[in-house]
């Protein structure tokens, strides 16, 4: 009888834990896992000391105290792949809190093995690109919308106290999400703050002291949290050389993400007022600005500036925005097989405003409430619900036309947005779930979820899977052609020889990213090899990296030294390293020394 009670006790965690088991081998039987871009490798090579020869706790991209924290691990056990590790348990972590919170919404173990079904199987459906092709901006979101999925279906019948501590974790996951990435978890933090708005909301007597206790405690330690992070994130990037460097980061992703470099010619008395040449303006066109030591923090925010300047004098704001804003609702109604179209994640969306507002209906009150609504109780549901769902689409709408209106809107941005408002809406419905009045009505809801949700998980698997297949197998063969690169860059007979590669040789093949599989051939030695720019170059770590190998000057040591190589793809041109040695006043001639499956081509360079 105690077991039959202590199994009864915790049988949600036991059929989370399994079905997140299940999900996580099938996939890892079915598929490998990959770091989505060239980005998370350089991430992983960091903090796993491939970069600079030790595992370095300053990752640029992530705030310092995980990053510090992921590359002890690296350093107590060297040949593990533990950032990897680090994103799947984020990845099925999360997963897992979900599952078992949604579980306690169902009454029966039959209804809990159906829940479970449905939501492995939609989650397998909807995010398994995701999961295979992991980025650290998805893994960031996730985390923050099981933050509010966990906080939004939290008992709200909980005293203060005890509403506090079941949000604890609540605020480790928001925590952890703001370390990964901050500015991921700032754009998406309205809606963990609409989640609060309506839980709050939902309560029967809303201004009172317990209530502003309750929810403004889990809202201060939230935002402790995050200035925790930031504090110690900035205090280990305090020194002048960090700063310099963060600086010139912060410049260079406005440049780049977010505004086009000005055509030469036509800026000609831009260029040389800040002192950039044409051939040295190149070096930014082709990414490849490590080559020049003046073009710092302080000529590219110049540019950037300039060129947001020209931008908008170019299509002013009041013109952009009917055209962004078509964009958003075609996007946001288009089905599958339309050009531009968000199918799945669009239609998984509107199906959780349906889903949350039929679920309100028929919620149940207390006779206090009951007293309260003096009847009309559905009409009461119906209004209580709608200002929720109409405050969620507002802010969605805000934070939508945001990211349309800066033009930068990748699939790992739009997705993450789509995820985070489903986890909500998901949340919403779970909590109205429970209180709905009659037996046959929840089971009826609940019945005809599961099945819609299972209709579209099949209807959306096969061409997912199809589509995660035809991307692995298209990576796999980039990968052996980069695999094969590398592997002859390190080798024995090379590995005293230093290679500076072309940026966009480094970066994709056909169109086709250049990653890495997380588990397999692990290797974890220092490289002998970095690239021309990418969003590492000029900092503390690159110049540490290059002094390691005596090297001060990119410029200077591909020039003059015998034992360094610049390396490209056959297919990118090369004539601005000469146009840009001979502006420099010291011509260049170069040398075909090996060429690599008939891609890459290694030269040396000499002085003319």
């Amino acid at each position: 009888m105690d077991i039959r009670n202590q199994l009864k006790k915790n049988e949600n965690w036991m059929i989370a834990l399994a079905a997140t088991a299940v999900l996580c081998l099938l996939v890892g039987m079915r598929f490998d896992y990959f770091y989505d871009l060239n980005d998370d490798v350089l991430m992983k090579d960091i903090l796993a000391g491939c970069y600079t020869g030790t595992p370095e706790g300053h990752n640029i991209q992530m705030l310092w105290l995980v990053s510090a924290f992921i590359s002890l691990f690296y350093r107590v056990v060297r040949f593990l792949p533990w950032y990897g590790i680090f994103l799947c348990l984020c990845h099925f972590g999360c997963f897992f809190l979900i599952l078992k919170r949604s579980l306690a919404s169902c009454k029966t173990v039959i209804g809990k093995l159906a829940a479970a079904l449905t939501e492995t199987l939609l989650f397998g459906g909807v995010f398994l690109e995701h999961l295979v092709f992991a980025q650290y901006t998805v893994t960031c979101t996730f985390l923050a919308a099981a933050a509010a999925f966990l906080f939004y279906t939290t008992d709200i019948e909980l005293a203060c106290k005890d509403f506090v501590k079941k949000n604890l974790p609540v605020v480790l996951l928001v925590f952890v999400a703001y370390l990964i990435r901050s500015e991921m978890l700032l754009l998406v933090l309205p809606m963990i703050c609409v989640a609060g708005v309506a839980k709050w909301g939902s309560e029967s007597r809303i201004f009172t002291k317990e209530h502003a206790v309750k929810y403004l405690a889990v809202i201060g330690m939230i935002l402790a949290g995050i200035g925790i992070g930031q504090l110690t994130h900035m205090a280990a990037y305090g020194s002048q050389q960090w700063r310099t460097f963060t600086e010139f980061f912060d410049n260079r992703t406005e440049l780049y993400d977010f505004q086009e470099i000005p055509a030469y010619a036509e800026n000609q008395a831009f260029y040389e007022s800040i002192g950039l040449s044409e051939s040295e303006k190149i070096l930014l066109d082709n990414y490849n600005f490590g080559m020049d030591e003046e073009i710092d923090e302080v000529m590219v925010g110049q540019i950037a500036q300039y060129a947001g300047t020209n931008r908008s004098a170019e299509k002013p704001f009041l013109e952009k925005l009917p055209e962004k804003l078509r964009d958003y609702v075609y996007r946001f109604t288009s089905s599958k097989g339309k050009p531009g179209s968000d199918y799945p994640w669009n239609v998984m969306v509107i199906l959780g405003y349906i889903a949350v507002f039929l679920t309100a209906i028929p919620r149940k009150y207390t006779k206090e409430r009951i007293q309260e609504a003096g009847g009309g109780t559905y009409v009461k549901n119906i209004l209580g619900v709608s200002w929720k769902l109409i405050f969620l689409f507002a802010v969605r709408t805000a934070l939508w036309m945001y990211i349309l209106m800066r033009e930068r809107a990748p699939e790992r941005i739009t997705h993450s947005l789509y995820l985070m408002e489903f986890c909500i809406l998901i949340g919403m419905a779970f909590s109205q779930y429970g209180g709905i009045c009659y037996v046959r009505t929840r089971k009826i809801l609940g019945g005809a979820a599961a099945v819609i949700a299972c209709v579209m998980a099949v209807l959306i698997l096969p061409g997912v899977v199809k589509t995660v297949s035809e991307n692995q197998m298209r990576r796999e063969e980039v990968n052996g052609l980069y695999r094969g690169l590398y592997d002859r860059l390190s080798g024995e007979e090379n590995k005293e020889n230093f290679y500076l590669i072309d940026v966009y040789s480094s970066v994709s093949y056909s169109g086709i990213p250049y990653s890495e599989k997380m588990f397999a051939n692990v290797d974890n030695s220092l490289d002998n090899y970095d690239i021309m720019g990418g969003w590492a170059c000029k900092s503390p770590l690159q110049r540490k990296k290059l002094a390691g190998f005596g090297i001060e000057s990119m410029e200077q040591a591909l020039r003059d030294r015998e034992d360094v190589y610049f390396v490209r793809m056959k297919s990118e041109d090369m004539q601005w390293l000469f146009d840009y040695y001979e502006d420099h006043g010291t011509p260049i001639e170069v040398n075909l020394i090996d060429t690599i499956a008939d891609v890459f081509e290694i030269y040396a360079v000499s002085a003319r």
